[in-house]
């Protein structure tokens, strides 16, 4: 039971009743919300992590390397695979669900009385509440650092209340554009919002039109912008298991990653140049192979079982898949794939299945839990339309889609499950 009486399950599903989006984006609900918490939020530093593909694993990696410099450290991540108390995470560990919902059922009081004062049509977001709940739990876990991913874009994500010391750009690409504009100008400008006056910014490997363009943004703020592949470089081949970092002000070599995928090796470089930023200097470099090596990230390219070999990857638009298929690749040797596939609506799914299906012999078209989800059928549909390929299997239920993907795997094949956050969180709540 939580504090006022309240069961789990009853602040689940007020947890879950929340708008996911509301009528109209804005910062004036969350920033009504903190103040009435208190202003939770500036109570420790701050780093903000915004873009496109990416923002999870780095948030993760600069979490790490934080803490192993001693500092007590709030990573505030989304979406959840499993459980919204995944979302706020101590040092790295989430909050327990008891922890999560006690927390929310604290704040539900202070959210009605603030939507009294709304239009009525107006209503505080899930994402609100749960960014405020990030914000208080931080404080009355007495970090000093917060390590903050942007859910949609920047300019008026629920996050950007906040006055980060540094702010990390991942990576720029054309997702959400009914919201954020149909150009990656459009997309960058909405996400570089989070850059103040006299900002510090780190950015990762971009195209060279936005890159320029974000260039120019920091210069009209006199913000330093440092980027990969100039003043902060990966040194590596792509075949070998250790790669260095030529960082802002030191150099690491003989790098490890815990977690699979050539593209994470720039995703720790930008962790690793954002937290030099953060502290001005060069980082100790057992502190920084041991921060790199053992960070996990559910539900990228992660391993689920070995017999047969069966990965979960939530790549979920078409930069995201090629980076999926271009690792995979080195790290499976030709092996190839059998997919169980679900698709959001909004995304760019044929960009996606032309990138996945010459890849695969067999690919299962199912449909995750989301109202945003395609049909098995229209998902099928668009493989198929592709011309020839792989042999397409239609079943709308994705655990009977893998246990099926399962049973046809041969030694040389590789049961792959992605194109959704959304079907990873459904198969790992439904599987063991």
């Amino acid at each position: 039971m939580s504090p006022s009486g309240c069961s789990l399950e009853e602040v689940w599903e007020y947890i879950n009743g929340l708008e996911r989006l509301g009528w109209r984006l804005g910062l004036e609900r969350v920033t009504q919300l903190v103040e009435a918490l208190g202003s939770p939020h500036k109570a420790y530093r701050t780093i903000h992590v915004v873009g496109t593909n990416g923002k999870s694993s780095t948030t993760r990696f600069i979490s790490a390397l934080l803490e192993r410099r001693g500092h007590r450290v709030g990573a505030y991540v989304s979406p959840h695979l499993v459980s919204l108390a995944e979302r706020q995470m101590v040092d790295s560990v989430p909050s327990t669900d008891e922890e999560f919902c006690a927390l929310v059922d604290r704040i539900r009081p202070i959210v009605d009385e603030l939507e009294k004062t709304f239009p009525p049509e107006e209503h505080l977001t899930q994402f609100e509440v749960l960014t405020a709940a990030a914000f208080l739990y931080f404080k009355e876990k007495e970090c000093d650092v917060a390590v903050m991913e942007a859910g949609l874009g920047g300019r008026l994500d629920a996050t950007s209340v906040i006055s980060s010391e540094v702010q990390v750009v991942t990576t720029i690409g054309l997702e959400h554009t009914e919201l954020l504009g149909d150009t990656l100008s459009a997309i960058l400008k909405e996400k570089a919002a989070v850059v103040p006056q006299n900002g510090r910014v780190v950015a990762g490997l971009l195209d060279p039109e936005v890159k320029a363009e974000l260039k120019d943004i920091c210069a009209s703020r006199d913000a330093d912008c440092h980027f990969l592949g100039d003043e902060f470089v990966v040194l590596s081949d792509t075949h070998a298991d250790s790669f260095d970092i030529f960082g802002l002000h030191g150099c690491y070599t003989d790098l490890h990653l815990k977690v699979l995928g050539s593209y994470q090796r720039a995703n720790a470089a930008v962790a690793v140049a954002a937290v030099e930023l953060f502290t001005g200097e060069e980082l100790e470099a057992d502190a920084v192979r041991g921060a790199l090596g053992s960070t996990v990230v559910p539900g990228r390219l992660e391993i689920i079982s070995t017999q047969p070999l069966c990965i979960f990857d939530g790549s979920h638009n078409p930069p995201g898949m090629e980076e999926t298929m271009r690792s995979l690749e080195q790290i499976l040797e030709r092996r190839r794939l059998i997919a169980v596939v679900s698709i959001l609506r909004d995304k760019d799914a044929e960009g996606m299945v032309r990138l996945l299906a010459p890849c695969c012999d067999i690919i299962f078209a199912t449909q995750s839990s989301s109202p945003r989800a395609l049909t098995a059928d229209e998902l099928a549909g668009i493989i198929t339309g592709l011309g020839k390929g792989p042999e397409v299997f239609i079943d709308p239920d994705p655990r009977s889609a893998m246990v099926s993907a399962y049973r046809l795997a041969t030694s040389n094949q590789v049961v792959l499950v992605t194109g959704s956050l959304t079907l990873i969180s459904d198969l790992k709540r439904g599987i063991n």
